[in-house]
């Protein structure tokens, strides 16, 4: 039994989790979720009773509901950058989440919902960077500098095309150089797992961003070709 008064959160003392997750089971209730953000993953900071709520997300998840995909995402977030020591520490709650996030993937969400929980799965399984870049595809502009003169690029991989530009690009200003998809068989690694996944959810519009984020584009300012993802983990 956990012993919540002897745990923290960002506001002190968690002995008001329980009563909050008490909560979920009664009603549907967004201000829940949002004092549960704050209490254990207050501005991706967490704390000990962070890591003890994973249990009970994990419970939360198994559902097919709105609180399911909350409790999944939370949970991601939670555990994007926890070291080997608490992921041994907290490996069966861990477990249970990660295959939870791995069927969740293989059904169908709404595109912006369904790259976070794309990016839960990565974040529950510590794979690096995307555990926590894949929220740019939501965004559909990525940021990333020129390996070569270290230009800032915008890349836009969504609703404005499919391309990058150099400098700050804004809707209406002209589409900078076409990016080139990634061919789906060369795919490898992270990059094969979310592809199968998108494609397996059918949620089309990621599964196409996604040959674009594994893909390559071209420095507007002196030319140079480069690996989007490849720059992308340059950040991270």
């Amino acid at each position: 039994m956990t012993d919540w008064s002897k745990l923290e959160h960002a506001y002190g003392t968690a002995e008001d989790v329980p009563a909050l997750f008490e909560r979920l089971g009664t009603e549907r209730n967004d201000e829940v979720w949002k004092d549960l953000w704050s209490r254990l993953c207050h501005q991706g900071s967490v704390y000990s009773a962070s890591f003890a709520a994973l249990a009970l997300l994990a419970d939360l998840g198994r559902g097919a509901d709105t609180h399911a995909d909350n409790a999944l995402i939370l949970a991601g977030a939670i555990t994007t950058d926890a070291d080997d020591e608490t992921r041994g520490q907290y490996g069966a709650p861990i477990e249970r989440l990660q295959t939870l996030a791995h069927d969740r993937i293989r059904r169908p969400a709404e595109p912006a919902l369904y790259v976070y929980l794309l990016q839960t799965a990565m974040a529950l399984n510590g794979v690096p960077v995307w555990s926590v870049a894949l929220e740019s595809l939501a965004d559909g502009m990525i940021e990333v500098f020129c390996p070569e003169c270290e230009m800032g690029v915008c890349v836009s991989i969504g609703e404005a095309g499919y391309f990058s530009a150099v400098g700050d690009w804004e809707p209406g200003d002209p589409e900078g150089s076409p990016l080139r998809a990634a061919e789906p068989d060369d795919m490898s690694g992270p990059a094969r797992v979310l592809y199968d996944a998108a494609s397996e959810a059918g949620v089309d519009t990621v599964v196409l961003a996604l040959t674009y984020l594994f893909g390559e584009g071209t420095c507007g300012e002196c030319g140079t070709e480069f690996s989007v993802a490849g720059q992308v983990a340059e950040q991270y």
